[in-house]
């Protein structure tokens, strides 16, 4: 099972209003069954971009990349490997 982060966690937590208090995040759960709608996914990407200071490439802004805890820890995980910051420019 994948680990999610603590900041990940805070962020999803915000948005998931199905979840009810207190209950741990299945990674692999759907987000639409957590209770995010679309709206939410926008102001989620907003968040991770912030607090992950990253800049998410359009070609990434799909409903699978967005389907799961996991999926988008996964492509948060790529790009800040990757070094894609906020600017638009990989660092290093």
């Amino acid at each position: 099972m994948t680990q999610l982060p603590a900041e990940l966690d805070t962020l999803l937590r915000g948005h998931c209003r199905l979840l009810a208090p207190g209950a741990s995040i299945d990674p692999n759960a759907l987000l639409t069954s957590l209770g995010v709608d679309s709206l939410e996914i926008i102001e989620l990407i907003v968040a991770l971009e912030d607090t992950f200071d990253i800049s998410i490439p359009s070609e990434m802004l799909t409903p699978q990349t967005f389907a799961t805890p996991a999926t988008i820890w996964h492509a948060v995980e790529g790009l800040c490997a990757a070094g894609h910051s906020l600017n638009g420019a990989q660092s290093r």
